[in-house]
C-alpha cells in the first residue's frame, strides 16, 4: 500500500487549488454576466411594452372622446335670428390657401347639465387639439379665439391629419356642409400620421 507523504495530505485537506479557484470565479462571472444581460433585455421588452400599450390606450381614447362628441353633436341647424341657419356640425381644411396642412371640426353638442357647448378638434402645427367653449349663436370657427374656451392637447407629434365628411349621395366631401343641406354628414372619417408610429384611420358613423 503506497505511502501518502505529509505534504500531499496536507494539500489535499487545505481545500481547492488557486487554478481551481480562479476557474470557479471566471465561470461565475460569465454566468453574472449572461444572468444580468438576460435581466436588462426583460426590462427593455417590458419597457417597450408598456410605452406601446400606452400609446394605444392614449390613441384610443382619443378616437372614442371624438365618436361621443360627434353622436352628441346637435341634429339640427342653430338659428340665429329669423333667417339666418348655422350648421349643427362643419369642418374642412384648416390649411392656408387651400394646401392641405390640417384639418377642423366643429360641431355643438350638450353638457351634463344640458347647457349647449361649443366643441372644436382642430389638427393644426403638428398638434391635434380639443377646444371647449361655451356656444353662442353667431359664427363658429371664428368664435374659436373666444374667451373662457379650455384647450386639450390630444395628440402631439402628427406628422399629417386630414378629414372627409359623407354626404347624401355617399361620396367623401373635404368641406361640410359645403352644398349639402344644414345637417349632418352619414360619416365622419379622420386621418392621422403620428411620427414614429405610422397612420391611423377611423370612421365615424353619425345615427
Amino acid at each position: 500500500m503506497p505511502r501518502v507523504s505529509r505534504t500531499e495530505a496536507a494539500s489535499r485537506e487545505g481545500g481547492f487549488t488557486l487554478l481551481e479557484i480562479l476557474v470557479a470565479l471566471a465561470i461565475f462571472a460569465l454566468a453574472s454576466v449572461i444572468a444580468y444581460q438576460g435581466l436588462d433585455s426583460v426590462a427593455s421588452t417590458k419597457s417597450a411594452l408598456d410605452k406601446e400599450i400606452r400609446f394605444w390606450r392614449e390613441l384610443g381614447l382619443v378616437f372614442d372622446r371624438m365618436e361621443a362628441d360627434f353622436l352628441q353633436s346637435v341634429p339640427h341647424p342653430l338659428r340665429d335670428g329669423p333667417e339666418l341657419l348655422f350648421p349643427p356640425l362643419r369642418g374642412g381644411n384648416a390649411g392656408d390657401g387651400g394646401e392641405s396642412k390640417g384639418f377642423f371640426v366643429e360641431l355643438i353638442r350638450q353638457d351634463e347639465n344640458r347647457a349647449q357647448v361649443r366643441v372644436l378638434y382642430l389638427c393644426q402645427q403638428q398638434r391635434l387639439v380639443l377646444r371647449v367653449s361655451a356656444a353662442s349663436p353667431a359664427g363658429m370657427v371664428e368664435a374659436e379665439a373666444a374667451r373662457g374656451s379650455l384647450d386639450t392637447l390630444l395628440l402631439p407629434a402628427v406628422e399629417a391629419c386630414d378629414t372627409a365628411f359623407l354626404g347624401s349621395a355617399n361620396a367623401w366631401l373635404g368641406e361640410w356642409p359645403g352644398d349639402q343641406a344644414l345637417a349632418r354628414p352619414r360619416a365622419i372619417r379622420i386621418r392621422l400620421a403620428l411620427a414614429g408610429q405610422g397612420a391611423f384611420e377611423r370612421v365615424f358613423h353619425m345615427p
